[in-house]
């Protein structure tokens, strides 16, 4: 269990179950003493880690992982098994797209903040319900021409009319010919919700604008489905993937 050790990257030695066997010295200082393979490994990228990683043959794959030193960052991932032992090296992509996560959770706990300081004061309760809703789609540059349009609670129509006329002189203003539209933060969906957000995109197309959505769950794609949603925009199903392709194609 020694023999990876001293190795210069951040390798483990796994089981069949993911539990991990040996760590090298620098997986040790990047991730910590690890039990299990699935405790570094984003909510989101774990169902792929089982599926890829179990395979039982050499694998090249990518998922967001956790680190000391970043919350959420892209790996490369390869892995080869020897019997009923996975040998692991994790390697990071860019860090720039670290840096552009974390830029983005650092938003999500300020609007988290804002939301709670607005309603605990019961005499502005509609003024700050109201503020909320302008809250759920801000405006996030992820580069000089690409931006990136989180939306926040339940997709309602009123969120859409809110947020439209802000929306469209911001991509009029600037140099924008890329939208990402996140659906991470997405709860419920009604049809009026649905019409609205199919007619932004299309205003947003009509400018020149690609459209991407990503962090679409299973409900959500029903819901849309449901209500006939039919805008011609590209679906990608992870948020650091459609960073990372842009930023490695660029």
């Amino acid at each position: 269990m020694s023999t990876i050790k001293y190795a210069p990257l951040p390798v483990f030695i796994m089981d069949e179950e993911m539990n991990i066997l040996a760590q090298s010295d620098e997986a040790a200082a990047l991730f910590g003493e690890v039990q299990h393979f699935l405790e570094i490994v984003d909510e989101d990228s774990q169902n792929k880690a089982r599926k890829r990683l179990g395979q039982k043959k050499k694998i090249k794959t990518e998922l967001v992982m956790h680190s000391r030193k970043a919350k959420m960052s892209l790996y490369t991932v390869n892995c080869k098994w020897e019997q009923d032992k996975a040998h692991v090296i994790c390697v990071e992509e860019d860090s720039q797209i670290r840096i552009l996560s974390e830029k983005i959770e650092q938003h999500t706990a300020r609007l988290s903040e804002t939301d709670l300081e607005l309603l605990l004061q019961k005499e502005r309760l509609e003024k700050a319900m109201n503020r909320v809703i302008e809250l759920s789609g801000p405006f996030i540059h992820l580069s000089n021409n690409m931006v990136l349009i989180p939306l926040f609670g339940d997709l309602f129509e009123e969120v859409i009319m809110k947020n439209e006329h802000r929306l469209l002189r911001q991509i009029d203003e600037e140099t924008v010919d890329r939208v990402i539209i996140d659906f991470n933060g997405i709860g419920q969906i009604d049809e009026r919700g649905v019409a609205a957000l199919e007619h932004l995109i299309w205003e947003f197309q009509l400018m020149g604008v690609q459209i991407y959505l990503t962090g679409v769950t299973p409900d959500h794609s029903q819901w849309l489905h449901q209500y006939h949603f039919q805008a011609n925009v590209k679906s990608i199903s992870n948020l650091g993937q459609v960073i990372h392709q842009f930023f490695t194609t660029a």
